[in-house]
C-alpha cells in the first residue's frame, strides 16, 4: 500500500503546544468520484464481484488481478475499506481471538471460553437479537421477545430463532468477503486520476 502515499504532495507542519496545524488548506472533494473520472460509470463491467478466500489478504488480490501487489490500495479504495484491521475478513483464526477478546468479559461464568460461550443454544444471555423465520428482516430484541411471550397472546415463539454473538459476527465478517474490484482496463487511469488529485 505504500506507493498510494507516494502521490500524496508534501505537507510542512507547524508544532506548538503538542498540537500541530497544516499550512495547506482543505479541500472538500468526494474521493471516489474523483478518481472515477472520464470512466465509463454507466459500464457494468467497471466494478467486478470477487470473494476473498480464507487468508486472502488484499496484496495478493492485487497481484492476482493487477499483476501488482503494490495496487493493493485499489482493493482497498474501491470498498471503501480505510481501517483494514475491522473492515478485511478475518481467517478463523483471527476470528476466534478477536471473538475472545470482545467477549472476554460478557462470557459467564467467569473463566469460560467466550467461544464456547457465543455459541451455547443453553443460554440466552449471549442472544444479539430474535429473527423470524418467515422475513429474516424481521428482528426483535431479546427483552422484546420475552415480554411479547408473556403478553401477547398472538405471539408464536416457534416463529423465532435467535441469533447469537458468535453467529452474529462470524455473519458479519464473511459478509466482507463480498467485495468489488476495479475492472483492470481502467486501473491506469484510476491512478493517473490519483496522481493529478493529490499534485494538482
Amino acid at each position: 500500500m505504500s506507493r498510494y502515499f507516494r502521490y500524496y504532495p508534501k505537507t510542512q507542519y507547524k508544532f506548538a503546544n503538542s498540537s500541530f496545524s497544516v499550512e495547506k488548506s482543505a479541500v472538500n472533494i468526494s474521493l471516489k468520484t474523483s478518481l472515477l473520472e472520464g470512466l465509463a460509470q454507466d459500464d457494468p463491467y467497471l466494478f467486478l464481484r470477487y470473494t476473498v478466500k480464507e487468508d486472502e489478504k488484499p496484496e495478493e488480490i492485487a497481484d492476482f488481478y493487477y499483476n501488482d501487489p503494490g495496487l493493493s490500495w485499489l482493493v482497498y479504495f474501491a470498498n471503501d475499506i480505510v481501517d483494514p484491521y475491522t473492515q478485511w475478513p478475518k481467517s478463523y483464526e483471527q476470528f476466534t481471538a478477536y471473538f475472545r477478546k470482545k467477549y472476554q468479559s460478557q462470557a459467564q461464568p467467569a473463566g469460560t471460553d467466550p467461544v464456547i460461550w457465543g455459541q451455547n443454544t443453553l443460554r440466552t444471555d449471549n442472544i444479539v437479537h430474535w429473527k423470524n423465520k418467515d422475513d429474516e428482516t424481521m428482528l426483535i430484541s431479546p427483552d422484546s421477545y420475552t415480554r411479547a411471550q408473556t403478553f401477547n397472546n398472538d405471539f408464536v415463539a416457534g416463529d423465532w430463532i435467535a441469533v447469537r454473538y458468535f453467529d452474529y459476527e462470524n455473519e458479519e465478517n464473511e459478509e466482507m468477503r463480498n467485495i468489488i474490484l476495479v475492472n483492470s482496463t481502467y486501473a491506469t487511469t484510476v491512478i493517473e486520476n490519483l496522481r493529478s488529485l493529490l499534485n494538482g
